[in-house]
């Protein structure tokens, strides 16, 4: 069996099979691109057109003269997978009617009259080799009335019997309910003479369409039918719908999206007055719009719901009242997408906001617990003027008012809280801290499903000696917010979170602060500390956050605590330490919005290996040394650009042009369930493609010969726009100097900071391009003292005027 037809075995009827019986075969555009690497639909067609025309002797095949043998694997997929395909692509034309006709057109070679009683054998046979060597059941339509090619005729979805089905249902259907899928099931249940016993086919996906509309969830959108019928639908401009999506660094792109999937970028939600239904068209003119969370950072508008996040003109934020709105996201210069507290009045028509008495939102921990730490701490919602008292302990709580209930006051609760309304008992189980996560319960990051943000340099470190040179620079504690964020990020991370959400959590911390960073570059210090792998879905557009795994370094006389550390996993940790005779020492960062570093310090070898052995994780194992790499040089056919960096602004900008000039742009895979492509434009030089969004960042700038960074001696800073170190760098960085990086105030702006001494930044220069200020160093030396072989050793620098030591080795056990 040949690569192609491998590949065809799988995607159109192992991965079918999987799910019960196959009683239909849709070959679909946007796979069979994908699978051919093809450009657009002309490019498709030629190359499948050019597969077939290699067998040698094709129209004997098809004429039946060399059936099958028993026992072989199929090698005819191709013949087969191409006579469905040209029956249900968008290239055939409405006057394609005749089998034969079609065939021709597509191959260059006269079927006219031609005999095609090979189709039956293939079929027979495939669905016996499915049968015997995979479990799989192929139920095959009758060929009656066409014997050659009736079967074939059947078996593919959706032909233009199919369609044209579709759009006698679409008559049918009132515009309001055209996507409504109970509405459609009905449609096509109800009446008489739509599917035939001569579509089996329509009957087979309809099906499946209507026993996963019925299991509830969107699992039917993703239905061969609902595709189908969607495409049909599209033709009709007061259906599209009004997206949101959230940016690569918080940027927000406001779309009109077809029924068929197909999106086009407008500058502001009035551009999508005109093709939405009605009841969101005049939500867009009252400038209240219901939006729906569908995750990844994407909202959609809607009308048929209530919901909490809700885009508003920016002058009706004003009219808000005080505490109801809980944060807000500027989309552009007039508009807002806003969090409420609950659900804010709207023209659109919702239902019934009646409230019943009860513990709403907060974080789990563990089975029944809550995180106790405000504001992370669950609301007590309550119905219209009913009152309530909420006590611990015997002890009445001064809870704060909300316009849907009650919250408890700033503070950390530990036990449990009974509150008492209208006769009822409501009680909660709050905790002060994140429980640790057992190992086995975390969802490790997997290659063949993650892609690192750091791409290429994914734990890497930029020298492999140990190294440990104690940051002199002053050191502040996390403040309180810092701290509640981790424990509330701990708590929700242990099977991946995905970024929105991520930063919805930072956000809801931040709200007891008045001037914090923003949200993204805290979730940059987590990722840094090493507590997260910020990752991206290799089979999605989305982003989310991965725990790393808690490890240790261990050397002569310290050892280094990997990964995360909340409350509970610093408690082990000095539990461990206490029992083996060692002491711990908790490193702060370089500002109140980083984290803290461990270090536990032994005496000997002996109670090193005895706390190694208490504390129970394993040595950190990373080796791989880190090289200046470039992006992949291929062409990037199949993908079509969908933004452009801004350097000015520090985002990716809306653009929908095939011309790219110099610049970084983000490009979208044409059937749109791929991760982005980031393609990097420089004259004179050939283009690159990255996955990572910041590693594309940085190595655009640095193929336009621009300093990335700045060191001052002290804290090594971003010059051009948006560049960080890799994640992985920068915990190599805080391993070595004990202190993590983070957000520190310069002229009234927060700046994202590395604490390095010389010598890193002597490592780090050898990979990316960093301009020093003020150290008055001499490189040598830097390199010098940054070296394991010289540890102890002292040498004066006359450029600084400076006696210079390097830094004590952290040598790892034998």
């Amino acid at each position: 069996m040949s690569e192609l037809e491998g590949i065809f075995l799988e995607k159109f009827f192992l991965e079918p099979g999987s799910e019960g019986t196959i009683g239909s075969v849709s070959v679909d555009d946007d796979v069979l691109i994908e699978i051919f690497g093809a450009a657009d639909l002309d490019d498709l067609q030629q190359r499948f057109v050019g597969t077939l025309l290699k067998i040698s002797r094709l129209k004997a095949l098809l004429a039946g003269e060399f059936p099958p043998l028993p026992g072989r694997t199929p090698d005819y997929l191709r013949i087969l997978m191409f006579v469905c395909w040209m029956q249900t692509s968008k290239v055939r034309e409405e006057d394609d009617t005749d089998f034969r006709e079609m065939l021709g057109r597509h191959t260059g070679v006269n079927f006219l009259g031609a005999l095609m009683r090979g189709l039956n054998p293939m079929w027979e046979h495939l669905q016996t080799y499915l049968a015997k060597e995979h479990g799989i059941d192929l139920d095959l339509p009758a060929p009656q009335p066409f014997r050659q090619i009736g079967r074939t005729l059947r078996i593919a979805f959706p032909t233009l019997r199919d369609r044209l089905a579709f759009r006698r249902l679409r008559q049918t259907l009132g515009p309001g309910r055209l996507l409504d899928p109970l509405e459609v099931s009905r449609g096509v249940r109800n009446s008489r003479d739509l599917v035939t016993e001569t579509m089996p086919s329509f009957a087979y996906n309809f099906e499946l369409f209507d026993g996963a509309w019925k299991r509830g969830g969107r699992e039917f959108t993703e239905t061969t039918f609902w595709k189908a019928w969607y495409s049909i639908v599209a033709t009709h401009a007061s259906l599209e719908e009004l997206e949101i999506v959230r940016g690569d660094f918080g940027d927000h792109e406001i779309f009109r999206v077809s029924p068929s999937g197909d999106r086009r970028p407008i500058g502001d939600p009035e551009g999508a007055a005109k093709f939405v239904p009605d009841p969101i068209a005049k939500a867009i003119r009252n400038g209240i719009v219901l939006m729906e969370d569908l995750g990844f950072g994407r909202s959609r508008a809607t009308s048929s719901m209530e919901s909490n996040l809700i885009l508003m003109h920016r002058s009706r934020l004003g009219e808000c009242d005080e505490g109801v709105v809980v944060s807000h996201d500027n989309v552009n210069a007039y508009w807002v997408l806003a969090n409420f507290r609950n659900s804010a009045e709207s023209d659109a028509p919702t239902k019934s906001a009646r409230r019943e008495i009860g513990w709403r939102n907060g974080i789990k921990v563990g089975g029944a617990a809550y995180l106790g730490i405000s504001p992370f701490t669950p609301i007590l919602a309550l119905p219209d003027n009913v009152t309530a008292t909420v006590s611990m302990a015997g002890e009445a709580l001064a809870m704060n008012a909300l316009p849907n209930g009650v919250a408890f006051p700033p503070g950390i609760y530990a036990g449990t809280a009974t509150a008492q309304a209208n006769g009822q008992y409501q009680s909660i189980l709050l905790v002060p801290r994140a429980a640790e996560l057992p190992v086995n319960r975390r969802l490790s990051f997997d290659r063949f499903r993650d892609i690192g943000e750091d791409e290429f340099h994914y734990d890497t470190l930029p020298s492999t000696d140990t190294v440990l040179d104690v940051w002199p620079g002053p050191r502040v504690p996390a403040c309180e917010a810092m701290t509640a964020i981790a424990e509330a990020l701990y708590a929700r991370t242990g099977r991946g979170l995905a970024f929105v959400e991520a930063l919805g959590i930072i956000r809801q911390g931040l709200s007891e602060t008045t001037s914090g960073p923003k949200e993204w570059d805290i979730l940059r210090a987590f990722a840094d500390a090493g507590w997260f792998d910020l990752t991206l879905v290799r089979n999605f557009p989305a982003q989310k956050l991965l725990q790393r795994p808690i490890t240790v370094r261990a050397g002569n006389e310290v050892i280094l605590i990997d990964g995360p550390t909340p409350l509970a996993v610093i408690e082990h940790v000095e539990s461990a330490a206490k029992a083996a005779g060692a002491t711990v020492e908790l490193h702060n960062g370089v500002s109140e919005w980083s984290l803290p570093r461990m270090v536990v310090r032994v005496g000997d070898r002996n109670v090193q290996r005895d706390f190694v052995e208490r504390f129970g994780y394993p040595e950190d194992a990373r080796t791989r040394k880190a090289q200046a790499k470039q992006g992949e040089q291929h062409d990037a056919h199949g993908y079509h650009v969908v933004a452009r960096f801004d350097a000015q602004r520090g985002f990716f900008v809306s653009r929908f042009d095939d011309q790219m000039p110099e610049g970084l742009y983000r490009l979208e895979r044409n059937e749109g369930k791929r991760p982005y492509l980031y393609r990097s434009v420089v004259g004179g030089k050939p283009a690159e493609n990255f996955a990572s969004p910041s590693i594309a960042i940085l190595s655009h700038h640095a193929r336009m010969s621009r300093r990335l960074f700045r060191y001052d001696g002290s804290l090594l800073v971003g010059s051009a726009s948006r560049v960080v170190l890799p994640s992985s760098w920068a915990q190599w960085a805080s391993d070595r100097t004990v202190c993590n990086a983070g957000l520190v105030m310069r002229g009234g702006t927060w700046i994202y900071a590395y604490p390095l001494g010389s010598g890193e930044v002597s490592i780090l220069s050898g990979l990316i391009a960093i301009e020093r200020s003020g150290t008055g160093g001499t490189p040598w030396i830097d390199r010098f003292t940054a070296s394991a072989s010289n540890r102890g050793k002292a040498i004066h620098d006359g450029r600084s005027g400076k006696i210079r030591r390097a830094g004590s080795a952290l040598e790892k056990r034998n």
